[in-house]
């Protein structure tokens, strides 16, 4: 047997999803207690440049009284030359969703600058939210010893896969 499967794709079977999630970022800064990101490489120099930092933070929903219901897992790094700024990240990391969430282990890819307020890019998913494409907008809620709280607004468009046999690696939409 061939080691795929391919055959004509039946457009009106493709069932389009929207998500709307609220959720809140806890981010524990490097070198205080309770730290979710650690610093993993400091090329030094007079610039920042290449400053790399893997981050675990927790995602927690609000209307769960702040229940952690996913981390956010991957990596951000300084991304420019000048002068250091929130602007001078960018991040890469994956939202995986844990019990509670409503999306057990689903994911989002997202990507984008490390700041506070403004947009990072949903650029793929898995689970549940196959083929995720959409935006997460930020606001910063507080920032206080060694901590930040960004509020969270994801807008997602997602198109659900069931998987038939694992075996075979065959999808079905």
């Amino acid at each position: 047997m061939a080691p795929h499967d391919s055959g004509r794709l039946d457009h009106y079977k493709l069932e389009l999803h929207e998500l709307h999630y609220q959720l809140t970022l806890v981010q524990h800064w490097c070198g205080t207690s309770k730290a979710n990101q650690v610093a993993v490489a400091a090329p030094g120099g007079r610039s920042k440049l290449g400053n790399l930092i893997a981050n675990d933070w927790d995602l927690e929903d609000p209307r769960q009284n702040g229940k952690i219901v996913a981390h956010a897992k991957g990596l951000h790094v300084q991304s420019s030359r000048g002068e250091v700024s929130d602007e001078s990240w960018h991040a890469s990391f994956d939202i995986i969703f844990q019990q509670g969430s409503g999306l057990e282990g689903s994911t989002l890819q997202v990507m984008g600058p490390n700041v506070y307020k403004g947009e990072w890019s949903i650029v793929g998913g898995t689970g549940k939210l196959t083929m995720a494409r959409g935006v997460i907008y930020k606001e910063e809620l507080c920032v206080v010893d060694g901590m930040a709280r960004i509020g969270l607004e994801i807008h997602a468009f997602y198109i659900p896969m069931e998987r038939k046999d694992a075996a075979k690696n065959v999808w079905r939409w």
